[in-house]
């Protein structure tokens, strides 16, 4: 129960932040096909406590099942369905089972919940490399945007099938990863999910990972023997970050839970790509000065905080370091330079609560750190009232008093603290 409590209570910072943002999620068939049923009732939860679901499914699983049923071969380029005339009726008949087994499942999470299903894309005929007769597989070329958003602002649920129409009605069989990648780049999307069956790429040793677009590419790269499938996803999510999406996630479906625990923990359950750095530890903005506050005003467990007040921190702000989530600023900590330049002090070290025993607090020492390095001073040195881990761990020791500036003496009463000194040379 103990751990419950602690999991839902961690959740409400990222609950706070997605509140009414738009998520596009797309669902591969096979998942559809039995393997985990949870995952359905995961996204009606998200739907349901505020995050506007766009869901975009595939339906290979089925496509495949029905035509080696009906004693035909399924074609495929570079992973991409080549949808041929004479498999046409199998295809769309497969595409909307799936589609309507969806909506199914979501009515049977909760009778509260709206899903809506519909003709929002328009497409063209795709062009390919090799050598098919007549086929109906198609690229997006359009999106009913004004209507799309008018359901999503309305709190639908709202489901793509990977089929649309294009010139006098004509229906076009469309790659799932282009259909998602087209919706959440058009919307704007604040995440855009990839939920399959294939077991996560192994980089560097991690079940875990948060990787920037660019090295996506390079990782690629490096693994020419990864299956085609997977590689058009890891592609597809990569553009989608260079397109302006925020966040995008590819994760294993069939592993229970990994959809709430990639969104609502901080260390996540699959493989995370952004177009910048995720975490990172900068100086502090005058924005920021009600975040740093607020930090401050919780206990902590390293430093000796001394009560600062707003205009203090305002005046000083370019003092100060904030160790940022996304934009979100979790941390905090003030480098207090003295006036014959041979130390510093690394005051106010905060971390909100949520995000404590994640590294963060020694994430900014060694940015304050080398920040003080970078001023010639020759001693940094901080203040605890308990024995502090966080400290020695970045390279400080414990030092007697007499060893720091004679102002910082004078002013200050060291009976219950511990001093902690690092020599910069």
């Amino acid at each position: 129960m103990s751990g419950f409590i602690h999991n839902l209570r961690a959740s409400l910072p990222y609950l706070e932040e997605f509140h009414q943002q738009t998520f596009v999620v797309q669902l591969s068939g096979d998942l559809l096909n039995g393997h985990n049923f949870r995952v359905i009732e995961d996204l009606a939860l998200l739907q349901q406590v505020g995050i506007r679901i766009v869901l975009i499914h595939g339906a290979e699983t089925q496509i495949r099942k029905s035509l080696t049923d009906g004693g035909l071969v399924c074609q495929t380029e570079d992973g991409i369905l080549v949808a041929e005339e004479s498999h046409l009726p199998l295809i769309e008949q497969a595409i909307s089972n799936a589609n309507w087994q969806l909506l199914t499942r979501f009515r049977s999470c909760s009778r509260q919940l709206q899903t809506l299903t519909g003709h929002f894309m328009f497409a063209e005929k795709k062009s390919f490399s090799g050598n098919f007769g007549t086929h109906f597989t198609g690229n997006v070329c359009g999106l009913d945007l004004e209507t799309l958003r008018q359901e999503i602002s309305n709190s639908k649920l709202v489901i793509l099938p990977p089929f649309a129409l294009g010139e006098k009605g004509r229906l076009w069989i469309l790659d799932p990863n282009q259909v998602a990648f087209e919706v959440a780049t058009r919307l704007r999307a604040k995440k855009f999910i990839i939920l399959d069956t294939l077991t996560l790429p192994q980089i560097d040793g991690s079940d875990s990972l948060e990787m920037t677009t660019e090295s996506v590419q390079q990782w690629l790269k490096k693994n020419p023997d990864l299956p085609s499938s997977q590689r058009l996803q890891l592609n597809v999510l990569a553009e989608a970050c260079v397109h302006g999406v925020e966040r995008c996630h590819l994760l294993d479906g069939r592993v229970e839970g990994a959809l709430l625990a990639e969104l609502l923990t901080p260390k996540g359950a699959g493989v995370m790509i952004t177009n910048s750095s995720y975490k990172r530890t900068r100086p502090a903005q005058l924005s920021d000065l009600q975040s740093i506050l607020e930090i401050l005003k919780s206990p902590v467990q390293h430093a000796a905080i001394v009560l600062r007040t707003s205009s203090y921190i305002g005046q000083q702000i370019d003092n100060y370091l904030v160790f940022c989530i996304d934009e979100d600023v979790v941390g905090c900590c003030e480098v207090i330079y003295y006036p014959d330049g041979s130390a510093a002090e690394i005051a106010s070290l905060a971390v909100n609560k949520s995000y404590r025993n994640q590294g963060i607090g020694s994430e900014l020492i060694q940015a304050a750190s080398e920040k003080i390095r970078s001023e010639n001073c020759k001693l940094a040195f901080a203040l605890s009232t308990a024995t502090s881990h966080v400290f020695t761990q970045c390279g400080f020791r414990e030092i007697s008093p007499e060893e720091l500036p004679e102002q910082k003496l004078k002013n200050y009463d060291f009976q219950e603290s511990i001093v902690y000194g690092r020599n910069m040379d």
